[in-house]
């Protein structure tokens, strides 16, 4: 099955693409032309439906970063690499007597011009360079080479930024645009491709939800119509609730809607899904999840995957919860300790997003979620085995009595 993939850059950049795949049989490519990279969120909301997207750069891609994420297919853009640069420097030699000192250039990060000018040992040589950030300003860049060429009119100007070349030339000022390298373009396609099979993988992938409906109420009796309809499942009633099966992607699509999002408020905390390889492990998964929910008085909903990762499907921000372990030695850390692969994955993770490696009770609590004195009987478990170390006090008041600080005594990382 051919590969569809939407291409958002300027018209020359989308004409190249076409050029550069006309020998791939493999790939379809739908053309977003614009004029500046701004324009790439207008044209994203009439994407056609399509496999993957690819933008020219990074602006045009963070620009978009909001429409993207209610698009469901992988999105990235074209990176410069030293390639490009050296091909476009080699074509202005061609053409141009070229001195790096009476250059100005913009490109996506100094540290791969700078690899160029070592490997052709330009030591004494430098251009005026100016970093394009993801958030880069169109005017900045653009007053960035007029005021080199204002300082020096025999200079000649570089830029990655099709928009900038253009504002550039109406200025009468000499400039040159980043060659786009056939060899880059394509490994960057195949990328996109890649991650485009991987996501049709994982959203065909088994996945079952289920609904407790032990304590649902008279007014809500009917709201797993809605919920398969929305799951676009099949639903059935069965001891454990209501079960729903569907896939992981028509889950991913679901999140994005209102009535899904609504629908979940209503059913807080009795609500889970599951995905495997089998109905009866996704089922499985989806009842772990579950009953993980209720344990912690959580709301989620949760998803848990064939790999026992939980994720949270509304907070998509954080980590996922490990509900196995497979490392030796958090399952060495469970059986003397016998704390649960929940909470064994959260002081990962809490060792890991600390700015210090001392914590209290408090620390520990505040990102466990749960009572001081909970954190408190988790480190006394801890210290038993000697994966806490008590490594001093501290009194924040001046009455009351001072609070120990501990130290994680086991790999995080």
């Amino acid at each position: 099955m051919r590969t569809k993939v939407a291409i958002f850059g300027s018209e020359e950049f989308c004409q190249r693409a076409l050029q550069f795949t006309e020998q791939r049989s493999d790939i379809i490519l739908d053309l977003y032309p614009y004029t500046i990279p701004s324009e790439a969120p207008d044209l994203l909301k009439k994407l056609l439906p399509c496999d993957a997207i690819l933008f020219s750069g990074s602006l045009p891609y963070v620009a978009s970063t909001d429409v993207l994420q209610s698009i469901p297919v992988p999105a990235i853009y074209l990176k410069q690499d030293e390639t490009e640069i050296t091909t476009t420097l080699l074509a202005i030699s061609i053409h141009h007597s070229l001195e790096l000192e009476k250059m100005s250039i913009d490109v996506r990060d100094c540290s791969v011009l700078e690899n160029v000018l070592a490997d052709i040992k330009a030591d004494e040589q430098r251009p005026l360079t100016y970093q394009l950030e993801k958030n880069y300003v169109l005017e900045e860049v653009v007053q960035f080479h007029a005021s080199a060429y204002a300082n020096s009119p025999s200079n000649v100007a570089v830029t990655s930024v099709h928009a900038v070349y253009d504002r550039l030339t109406e200025q009468g000022i000499p400039v040159f645009k980043m060659i786009s390298v056939k060899s880059s373009f394509l490994k960057t396609i195949d990328r996109v491709c890649q991650e485009a099979l991987l996501q049709k993988s994982e959203t065909s992938k088994i996945a079952a939800g289920i609904l407790d409906n032990s304590i649902l109420t008279t007014e809500v009796k009917d709201i797993y119509k809605r919920l398969a309809q929305v799951l676009h499942a099949h639903c059935i009633h069965s001891e454990e609730g209501f079960l729903f099966y569907t896939t992981q992607g028509a889950i991913q699509s679901a999140l994005h809607t209102p009535l899904f999002q609504q629908l979940a408020v209503q059913v807080s905390g009795q609500l889970a899904f599951g995905s495997g390889r089998t109905l009866t492990a996704a089922k499985e998964n989806a009842v772990s999840a579950l009953r993980y929910m209720q344990t912690e008085h959580n709301a989620g909903p949760y998803l848990l995957d064939e790999k026992k990762e939980l994720h949270n499907l509304i907070q998509t921000n954080g980590s996922a919860i490990e509900l196995r372990v497979i490392e030796p030695i958090l399952t060495e850390i469970a059986e003397k300790t016998a704390l649960s692969p929940a909470v064994l994955s959260k002081l990962v993770t809490f060792g890991q997003s600390q700015q210090s490696t001392q914590f209290t009770a408090n620390d520990l609590a505040s990102h466990l979620g749960v009572s001081r004195r909970t954190a408190e009987r988790t480190i006394k478990k801890l210290l038993t085995s000697e994966y806490v170390n008590t490594v001093g006090e501290e009194m924040t008041y001046r009455q009351g009595r001072p609070r120990a600080v501990y130290e994680l005594n086991f790999p995080v990382y």
